[in-house]
């Protein structure tokens, strides 16, 4: 997801549908959007006759050369429909918004609506207005009830779903055909299985793992949900439990026993990995929806595939749900204005462009049906969002132990801890 673990990337997810029918860290903007004010939401309050424009901060993430271009011909499409109301829009890289955003907390100069990849940690801080005193209830029943949930914290809602990925387990079809293989891995000894032939008759590669800083928490996440574990049991912490063991166990044996990843996992993240899969240096990697148009662009003559990630055996099915939110900061003195705006972003055809332009999937189940109605591969993605399973974003917590999750594991590929010793130490730092 830099540090964000979230969804930055360039890729498209409506070209990446097309593409792997001949899953959301680019695209050119997409056809343009009209111009006519979106129904305004329920909340209001006074306009004020002074004739004085309303103005509003937006804090959005940049994540492709497409993001800015677009948001400022959405906010210009709405200053036009709306011209009592200035938006003052800021498009601020990854590698700098946490950065930005927490000066802009310190010293009281809080936007109005904020783009970030966490909320829980201002929410528990009193600095989020609840989004039911701002958005409309129309525009609340748009939402994928499971993408609305991942914005609660104590029975309330502080984060907007903006966009998402989904994962899947990316194989190169050339590589399995050289090691005889007929069919993609299903489950963990199967992986195992196809990596070690993969290795045996190519030489090359054949499972790879990215486990630094950028996203390695996913990679935890893929073999502890995999395994029936997780990071947390109702309100407890719960990541050395022993199914969570096991499978950092099974992760830790595959680098450093059966020796069929790349040799240094904690040396790369996933974006350099997707290259090295791209180059047709590694059998499989596990990676997000929107993988499909960076090699139509990097590698279109690569022939992969790509299937469900491998679960232990009798193990449930599982994907990996990754999203961004909007949050409305309480400081803001202009909630109509505001909800407004948001009512504007995420009328359906503008909504859908956005998602076509930054390859993610939508969170809005009307888009969605739109998608799947074009496509029958988006149907498929979007069909496996009762599966899809979320970090635990709504713990303010989360943030740090995101990174001493990552560091643990990687204690354990290194063979400085045992997996049971990395994960039991870790469960004391998350219990502190």
């Amino acid at each position: 997801m830099n540090n964000r673990n979230s969804l930055k990337r360039a890729p498209v997810f409506f070209t990446l549908l097309l593409l792997m029918s001949s899953l959301l860290g680019a695209c050119t903007g997409g056809n343009s959007t009209d111009g006519s004010p979106s129904p305004s939401p329920a909340p209001s309050s006074s306009g004020g006759g002074s004739g004085e424009k309303k103005e509003i901060t937006f804090i959005a993430a940049q994540y492709s050369n497409a993001t800015e271009p677009f948001l400022r011909k959405v906010v210009s499409a709405f200053e036009q429909a709306n011209q009592d109301i200035k938006v003052n829009l800021q498009v601020v890289g990854w590698d700098v918004l946490e950065q930005k955003i927490n000066t802009m907390v310190s010293t009281q100069q809080t936007p109005d609506i904020l783009n970030l990849n966490h909320y829980a940690a201002f929410a528990a801080d009193d600095l989020l207005l609840p989004l039911d005193e701002v958005i409309s209830p129309n525009l609340k029943s748009k939402f994928y009830e499971s993408f609305y949930k991942a914005g609660e914290l104590d029975g309330k809602s502080y984060g907007l779903p903006l966009l998402a990925s989904i994962r899947g387990l990316y194989y190169n079809k050339d590589l399995f055909e050289q090691a005889g293989i007929k069919e993609p891995p299903a489950t963990w000894d199967e992986l195992r299985q196809t990596a070690k032939a993969i290795k045996e008759q190519t030489g090359v590669d054949g499972f790879g793992v990215p486990m630094t800083t950028f996203e390695g928490q996913a990679y935890f996440s893929y073999f502890i949900w995999g395994n029936g574990g997780d990071w947390k049991k109702g309100d407890q912490w719960v990541l050395n439990s022993p199914e969570n063991v096991e499978g950092l166990q099974y992760l830790t044996n595959l680098v450093r026993n059966d020796k069929v990843t790349n040799p240094e996992p904690t040396a790369i993240n996933r974006d350099e990995l997707q290259k090295v899969f791209g180059a047709g240096k590694v059998g499989m990697m596990i990676t997000a929806n929107f993988l499909p148009t960076i090699l139509k662009a990097d590698a279109p003559n690569l022939k992969y595939g790509v299937a469900p990630i491998p679960v232990n055996a009798g193990k449930q099915p599982f994907n990996l749900g990754v999203q961004d939110f909007l949050m409305v900061f309480k400081s803001t003195k202009n909630k109509e204005a505001v909800g407004k705006f948001l009512e504007f972003l995420y009328e359906d055809q503008r909504y859908e462009e956005f998602m076509k332009n930054e390859g993610m999937l939508p969170a809005t189940k009307s888009v969605g049906e739109s998608l799947s109605k074009q496509d029958p591969l988006a149907a498929q993605f979007i069909s496996q969002l009762p599966i899809a399973k979320f970090y635990p974003l709504n713990d303010p917590k989360f943030t740090q132990i995101r990174l001493e999750t990552i560091k643990a594991v990687q204690q354990s590929l290194l063979g400085q801890k045992s997996p049971k010793q990395a994960l039991d130490d870790l469960q004391k730092i998350a219990e502190q």
